[in-house]
Order: C-alpha cells, then structure tokens, then sequence
C-alpha cells in the first residue's frame, strides 16, 4: 500500500530534469521506452531517496512487460483493421527489446 516514489510534490525534480534535456544540458540513459534520468541527473537535496530506490522505481521488468505485450495481442487482432501501422510498429520495437 506504499508508493516507493515520494510523491507528487517531488516530481519538479523530474521536471527540472526535463528542463534541463531541452536546454541541453541535462544527462539521460537511454531503454526501450526512450531516456530517463540518472540518479545523478536529478536534485535529491532535502531528500533522503536512495540510489536502491530509484533503481526500484525506474527499473524495467522484463518478464512483466513480455507478459504485458503479450496480453495486447488480442487487442491488436480486433483492432487491426482500424490500428494506425505507427502503433503496430512500437508494440514490435517493444517486443524485440524485451526478447
């Protein structure tokens, strides 16, 4: 029943973080789902939010986004003939970097 990030209030150091991408000065990693933040790419200051936690929350769980997909695919059957092509095209990125 806990949330492991600290809350809504905390999310202007995401947003900073943002801010900083567009400016071209802030640091990223890249994954299958694009770039997020380092630890050290966001202010923890006044913050205690270890690197433990952050991996936690920014981590990617293979094996439940495999099962995830997976579950779509019937969607993706009744929604064929009407699905935008771009859509088909992200749910196959998607799978070929959770293979």
């Amino acid at each position: 029943g806990k949330f492991v990030w600290p809350g809504y209030g905390e999310n202007m150091r995401v947003l900073a973080w943002i801010l900083q991408r567009v400016a071209g000065q802030g640091g990223a990693t890249e994954h299958a789902f694009g770039l997020s933040p380092t630890y050290d790419d966001l202010q923890w200051e006044g913050l205690d939010f270890t690197r433990e936690q952050f991996a936690s929350v920014i981590g990617i769980d293979t094996a439940a986004w495999q099962h995830e997909l997976k579950l779509h695919d019937e969607l993706f059957d009744q929604l064929a003939h009407h699905l935008p092509a771009a859509f088909k095209a992200v749910k196959q990125r998607l799978q070929k970097a959770m293979a």
